[in-house]
């Protein structure tokens, strides 16, 4: 995410792999007040892994490559969480190298649901909105 754990302003989000990676998928528009509120609190920072090392899946800062949208041709520094929470989110269709092309807009949590339960991402060719729950 970025700015800070007190006041998240955008998601970075991810979908864990086949091979259980966690990949960056894209960013979100910028929070609403409300929204920044209610998530601040289930954000956390990651665990120290051993003598003050931490263990983050993804490079600080993300490369231009990952976060290279249109508005962000530079690399992104982003404030590091435990990838626990986990989003619902509104995306077009534009899908593309394993990530959204658009920025996404966050709507709520899903506490009802934990990062195991959200479907696996497969590859490019993959369809990103298969529905584990239907098994489609």
């Amino acid at each position: 995410m970025t700015s800070s754990l007190a006041n998240p302003s955008t998601l970075l989000l991810g979908r864990f792999d086949r091979r259980g990676h966690l990949r960056y998928t894209g960013r979100t528009h910028p929070l609403a007040m409300v929204q920044r509120r209610e998530l601040a609190p289930m954000l956390s920072p990651p665990r120290l892994q051993r003598r003050g090392i931490v263990a983050h899946p993804w490079p600080q800062p993300l490369p231009e490559s990952w976060s290279g949208q249109l508005d962000r041709p530079e690399p992104l520094r982003y404030v590091q969480v435990e990838p626990t929470v986990v989003a619902e989110i509104q995306v077009d269709t534009a899908f593309e190298h394993r990530r959204w092309r658009h920025r996404m807009w966050y709507v709520r949590p899903r506490l009802d649901l934990s990062v195991y339960d959200v479907p696996l991402l497969l590859g490019d060719e993959a369809y990103p909105f298969w529905d584990a729950a239907a098994g489609a």
